[in-house]
């Protein structure tokens, strides 16, 4: 039949070639270059990826290198540490300290497997994986080991579990003259070195990547059997090692088998980061998007096609179906040599399509009906109804619903919004809202004729009639109810207040307003509750006077820092505003925050604090809803500023320390070869106690008095003995020790020799 059609009409003809030819053409220009683009850029694209991923890498690397130092200088930082490090004989408590310090650092860098610390000169060991010592020849204690050393190694944990671990040493007080005392030891894991990179050709079935040292030992494979294994010997290696290039790409028969291979030097740590992926991999989803371009050609020109010979049917039809109904008179051999269509088919389908129109437009109207209703609901129960111009006779439609005689505005809030909006997002907010309304709505429709209005964001209305002056009991039973239903299925807890019955339409707003205020009462009774004219504070109470004592003793209390006394202030302020009613003890707080952050803004910029931070604060008054959480305001309020205060003295405090320990430690420099020296004579010159000054010293330099003026005077007579021809003797008095075999002693525990060794070991270097 289409094939007559094409045959028999010229125009028919002429619009299907037309279409087919048009959608042949596009499909194959736009398959054409979307191909060419993308296998032009598609080999490119993956290189340059793969250097961007490895050079991320090397980044986090190097990140890691940096925190290693960083851990490693803090911990040398630590008195607790250097007690352990320095430490003469084995001290269970230093130990303890100690390894309660590892355990603490290492819970913040997950990276890190074992902290380990080493006292060579009691043999002390400590560490938090449970892993055994190492064992340090000679010649790695030595001045060769230098003070920093990397190496990879594998361990056992106590259950047999395999650990591979890149291992960092540091030896703190590297000397050129004996070996060190201590060491610290890191271990990182290599699997976070490999999970991180994981991500490079994590698709590929035959990847590979891996961490080298510049000697082409791997530090970190996708295959863990290859840890520790030189590769240097394997060309594509040598290359990377030999190029010079901080980074780079090449492509490489390995195995009898092309890949592609990415290397990335590290910019702080002597390591390469390399990938390699087969190149045939690489291409496959290329190959692939080939054909499936090929094949989604060949079906959308097949579709294109079916697609003209309907389009032109649809145009083509039409018209003739016009003709045939104006050609009434054509003969029955004319009527057959027009094209056949189902008429009555479209007729058919138009008239569905307008009665689906039909449906949509009730819908619609509906819909803008009820958003009308609510809008002019808003605007009643807010008293400006005059402002919002509808049709009278919808008015009067409405108007009709609303009889009353009486009516009364509830109004439904949830209890903590803060919480309530950080834990939903806008629209689940809403979807919440729209439901609670719902559950209401059904609930009091049940009982009484009622509206819902959406008043606020944070509030539901609902206009609630009566052929009653008072709601009745009936209210309290239902509102419970609609609480507890709440509270079962969204797990949220609802308030409840209820305005004053009004008898005119027009008056609903004054129920709305009153409505409002009862719930501001929930500040006192506390969340869930329901609220009405029966708990509202009496009219007729006079105002309570603002209590400047409070206020006086929470100031001085926090000048003092006294948080048990501030806590007692707060409770007192709180047993007070409880006495006044809600806008009172609005007012008055913030009062009391005003007096509060206008004492201490005048040193806030010696303490470095921005005064916004307190005055926040202030706006976070009016947002709480019940007593408790006013209560925890101020405390957090009060509490903040007293810890602003103690940091500020601490920090002074420790500096001026420092500068008093550095005083004395230029007085020891100064007179050292004073006989006389002592920590009683420091102690005079510093305007201290001994006592004090010898535990402040120790704190501070993590050394004692007296090990500190032995260390200037040893040093001291070390320069003597090689730079002069002085006796023993002589430079034993000159250093403030007239004793030589004492003088001799102390040397020899210092360096490890005599002073005599000493002087013939500096003349034969």
């Amino acid at each position: 039949m289409i094939f007559n059609r094409i045959k028999h009409y010229r125009v028919y003809r002429r619009l299907v070639l037309s279409y087919v030819l048009l959608v042949t053409v596009t499909v194959f220009v736009v398959c054409a270059i979307l191909y060419a683009l993308f296998s032009s850029r598609a080999v490119q694209e993956i290189d340059r990826s793969s250097r961007e991923m490895l050079s991320q890498v090397s980044y986090t690397a190097d990140v890691v290198y940096t925190q290693i130092h960083d851990i490693s200088y803090q911990l040398l930082n630590d008195n607790r540490i250097v007690s352990f490090m320095y430490a003469k004989e084995s001290n269970k408590q230093i130990d303890y300290n100690a390894s309660l310090l590892l355990t603490a650092v290492q819970s913040i860098y997950p990276f890190i497997a074992d902290i380990s610390l080493y006292n060579f000169e009691n043999g002390a060991y400590i560490d938090t994986a449970g892993l055994p010592p190492q064992r340090f020849e000679a010649e790695e204690r030595s001045n060769q080991g230098g003070y920093l050393a990397f190496y990879p190694r594998k361990a056992e944990l106590a259950n047999r579990e395999p650990l591979h671990l890149l291992t960092f040493r540091f030896f703190p007080e590297h000397s050129l003259s004996e070996s060190p005392q201590s060491a610290i030891v890191l271990d990182l894991r290599e699997s976070y070195i490999q999970n991180t990179m994981s991500r490079i050709g994590a698709s590929l079935r035959d990847a590979s990547n891996f961490v080298m040292s510049s000697e082409g030992v791997v530090l970190s494979h996708s295959n863990p059997a290859y840890f520790m294994e030189n590769f240097r010997d394997r060309d594509y290696v040598q290359d990377i090692l030999e190029s010079g290039e901080p980074q780079g790409s090449f492509v490489r028969s390995i195995d009898g088998r092309k890949q592609l291979v990415a290397y990335v030097k590290s910019d702080t740590i002597d390591w390469y980061f390399v990938s390699v992926r087969p190149y045939d991999q690489l291409l496959s989803n290329l190959y692939e998007l080939r054909n499936w371009t090929l094949l989604i050609g060949l079906t959308l020109i097949v579709a294109g096609a079916a697609l003209s010979l309907l389009l032109t049917g649809n145009i083509y039809n039409p018209i003739k179906t016009l003709v045939d109904r104006v050609s009434e008179r054509r003969s029955e051999d004319a009527k057959r040599s027009l094209l056949r269509l189902d008429e009555y088919q479209l007729l058919s389908e138009a008239f569905e399509h307008n009665e689906a129109s039909e449906r949509t437009l009730k819908s619609t109207l509906s819909r803008s009906s009820q958003a009308l209703k609510n809008s002019y609901l808003q605007h009643l129960i807010k008293g400006n109804r005059t402002d919002y111009a509808v049709p009278a006779e919808i008015e009067r439609e409405w108007r009709e619903r609303l009889r009353g005689p009486y009516f009364a505005v509830v109004l439904l809030n949830i209890d903590g919004a803060a919480a309530f909006r950080q834990k939903y997002n806008a629209f689940d907010r809403g979807l919440i809202r729209f439901a609670i309304g719902n559950i209401a709505l059904e609930q009091l429709s049940a009982s009484f004729i009622a509206d819902r209005v959406a008043a606020e964001d944070d509030e539901t209305a609902f206009i609630l009639q009566s052929d009653r002056a008072a709601l009745g009991d009936r209210i309290y039973l239902v509102l419970s109810e609609v609480q507890d239903t709440i509270r079962r299925f969204y797990g949220l807890s609802v308030s409840a207040s209820i305005g004053d019955m009004t008898s005119s339409l027009d008056d609903v707003h004054v129920s709305y307003q009153t409505a409002r205020s009862y719930m501001n009462n929930r500040f006192f009774y506390g969340p869930g509750s329901v609220l009405d004219a029966s708990k509202a504070p009496d009219a007729d109470r006079a105002p309570a006077k603002y209590p400047g004592n409070l206020e006086k003793s929470l100031l001085e209390d926090v000048k003092l820092g006294n948080r048990k006394a501030i806590e007692g202030d707060v409770a007192a302020w709180i047993a007070f505003i409880a006495s006044a009613n809600y806008e009172q003890a609005m007012q008055y707080t913030t009062f009391l925050l005003h007096a509060v952050i206008r004492e201490f803004e005048p040193i806030l910029d010696v303490w470095s604090i921005d005064p916004n931070e307190l005055y926040r604060d202030l706006d976070a008054v009016q947002r709480v809803e019940t007593v408790d959480d006013l209560e925890q305001l101020l405390l957090g309020f009060c509490n903040r500023i007293v810890t602003i205060a103690e940091e500020s003295r601490n920090n002074a405090a420790a500096v001026k320390n420092e500068q008093l320990i550095e005083d004395v430690k230029r007085f020891l420099e100064e007179r050292h070869a004073d006989p006389t020296l002592s920590l009683e004579l420091a102690a005079e010159k510093a305007g201290l106690s001994s006592g004090y000054l010898g535990k402040l010293f120790k704190s501070v330099t993590g050394a004692t008095f007296n090990e500190y003026v032995t260390h200037i005077r040893m040093e001291r007579a070390k320069t003597l003995l090689i730079e002069t021809q002085d006796t023993v003797a002589q430079i034993g008095e000159k250093v403030g020790i007239y004793n030589v075999p004492y003088f001799t002693t102390l040397f020899k525990k210092k360096f490890g020799i005599t002073p005599t060794q000493f002087r013939e070991h500096g003349r034969k270097t």
